[in-house]
């Protein structure tokens, strides 16, 4: 039996929205650096988002932004050891909301809190691998994390955040059994940080009137409200902005289960608890400080993934696969929050020319509903029904 996978991985990346549990939009890719020779693939992905969050008033708005995504790939043989690249995008912050600052005395905002947001982390991994025999590899590499200039906007006001970027590595191995076309593999790949920094500006909030529940003076009875003081708009301050990339364990098979089919699989599980993004401000005004300080509430995630490649002909060759993440729990107080985890549908179809492959694949994410309640002044925002569905075009050859 022929070993043979079809690489439909890097068009399914609507199937990698990790929105449960931290920023992540692309796993790391390493199939190419398991094909014979030389190979080299250029692929391009669509993310059409059908996820929107609803205020108390019924307000809509369409959370997560539209991407197109393009990835590259190239591995050669070199004596012993196959040398190779890849490129993803191995997070995003893609969020159009409302920062509406105008509150009312039922400590609801006028309008929704959702922000707005355009941060992209883009990852060139440099990998190598080797094989001790039929049946051990190892394979391992640096990347490098390139986080763009981006800005984020709250209730709070305006963040303008520097590009900067980071290097991390990752070693994994395999074992393979070429009789049944088994391979499984097993990637580490540590956390890390990257700190950088930018500026701020206030938006204006008029905060209600402080809530005296007994009118006796005392603002820490039961049911009092003791609102911070107003922010005026322009105050302007530094930021200092730390975003943590997630250690992450990686596990991927394929085995031959009948003459030119396979199953496939992956679990692919991130640490993003210890993981945030935070945002420090400072400025010449405490209240401002306090107020305008950003931290995620990211949570551990593990997604999985199954299912089947066949081999119709010489010429094509087709997958269906299924993926599922759990969420942490129905409702959320992070304003990142847009889902309690997702399941996808994804399919390929790959074409076989003499020496090239182009395939196509499409996939279809189903959000789980969710509730955030980020805090007392402002109503709830509700996540329900959310879809989007990615479109993907590969091109491949082997030289």
């Amino acid at each position: 039996m022929k070993t043979y996978l079809l690489t439909t991985s890097a068009l399914m990346v609507s199937g990698s929205l990790a929105l449960a549990g931290g920023y992540e939009l692309q796993t790391l890719d390493t199939s190419a650096m398991y094909e014979e020779g030389s190979f080299g693939s250029l692929s391009f992905a669509s993310i059409n988002s059908n996820l929107n969050g609803k205020d108390a008033g019924g307000t809509k708005v369409k959370t997560l932004k539209d991407q197109t995504i393009t990835n590259l790939a190239f591995k050669t043989q070199v004596g012993g050891f196959g040398l190779g690249m890849t490129t993803y995008r191995s997070g995003a912050i893609q969020m159009s909301g409302s920062s509406d600052s105008t509150f009312s005395q039922a400590l609801q905002i006028s309008g929704n809190y959702i922000p707005s947001a355009n941060a992209e982390l883009n990852t060139m991994a440099f990998l190598a691998n080797y094989n001790f025999n039929e049946n051990l590899s190892v394979i391992g590499g640096f990347k490098n994390n390139q986080l763009n200039s981006f800005n984020l906007t709250s209730i709070y006001g305006s963040y303008d955040i520097s590009s900067k970027s980071n290097n991390s590595y990752v070693i994994g191995s395999a074992y393979h059994n070429p009789a049944i076309a088994l391979r499984a593999e097993v990637l580490l790949q540590p956390s890390s940080k990257i700190k950088t920094t930018g500026t701020y500006t206030s938006a204006a909030i008029d905060f209600p009137a402080d809530i005296d529940q007994n009118n006796n003076g005392d603002l820490t009875d039961t049911g009092d409200v003791d609102f911070p003081s107003d922010i005026p708009a322009g105050v302007t301050g530094t930021v200092a902005a730390t975003l943590n990339t997630p250690e992450m364990i990686t596990l991927n098979f394929q085995s031959g289960i009948a003459a030119d089919t396979l199953i496939t699989g992956s679990v692919h599980q991130a640490k993003w608890k210890s993981s945030q993004v935070n945002v420090d401000v400072t400025t010449a005004s405490a209240g401002v400080n306090a107020a305008a300080a950003v931290s995620s509430d990211f949570s551990n995630s593990t997604k999985y993934t199954l299912g089947v490649a066949r081999k119709f002909n010489d010429s094509l060759s087709g997958s269906i696969s299924y993926s599922a993440e759990a969420g942490s729990g129905s409702t959320s107080t992070s304003t990142f929050s847009m889902s309690n985890g997702s399941s996808s549908i994804n399919l390929g179809l790959r074409y076989s020319f003499e020496q090239a492959n182009l395939s196509i694949g499409m996939s279809h994410t189903m959000f789980n509903d969710v509730t955030v309640d980020a805090n007392t002044l402002t109503s709830p925002i509700e996540y329900k029904n959310n879809t989007a569905t990615t479109v993907g075009i590969k091109l491949s050859t082997s030289f």
